[in-house]
């Protein structure tokens, strides 16, 4: 049986510049990244992501310093708008949602933990993992105990009570 798809990501692209669609067309005749920004003063993002990620489970992103691993989960919330491409979540199309419907799907259906900087230092682990829950409204206990299942989940288990600070590079 195969798995639901929950996330559909489909010929993606990124071009970071004044005139991305213009460059586009470099980076379809097979530009390099150097060879777009050498000659043409953009940056390529992403180039051509496709991937289907299946509904309860874990997908690891891997790849070097600077491969475009934010730049991918920033397009998946739409912080990041695509040069191109396509993102489907829940059969919905994230690109074609309203200011509104982005809003509800930020708040509902979509979470991200931002990395060390934008940690609240004075939050230990376990507030700053809860934080999103509770603006949203949800009984501290409640927040507290699903926060509690990442941790784990992540790996960071028995640090719950440390800040930020107090943790490596990695772990924050």
């Amino acid at each position: 049986m195969a798995d639901n798809i929950k996330i559909k990501i489909s010929n993606l692209y990124k071009v970071f510049g004044n005139n991305p669609g213009a460059a586009m067309n470099h980076v379809r005749n097979g530009a390099t990244k150097q060879t777009l920004l050498d000659d043409h003063g953009h940056v390529l993002g992403l180039r051509d992501i496709n991937i289907d990620i299946p509904e309860k489970r874990i997908q690891v992103i891997m790849g070097l310093s600077g491969s475009g691993k934010s730049t991918l989960i920033r397009h998946i919330n739409r912080l990041i708008e695509p040069t191109e491409g396509q993102m489907i979540v829940d059969g919905d199309d994230v690109l074609a949602m309203s200011p509104d419907d982005l809003r509800e799907f930020r708040r509902n259906k979509l979470s991200m933990v931002f990395q060390k900087f934008a940690l609240l230092p004075h939050r230990t682990v376990a507030q700053n993992a809860a934080y999103g829950l509770t603006i949203q409204g949800i009984a501290e206990a409640e927040a507290t105990e699903r926060a509690q299942r990442w941790i784990d989940r992540v790996g960071l288990g028995g640090f719950e009570n440390h800040f930020p600070a107090q943790l490596s590079g990695g772990m924050q």
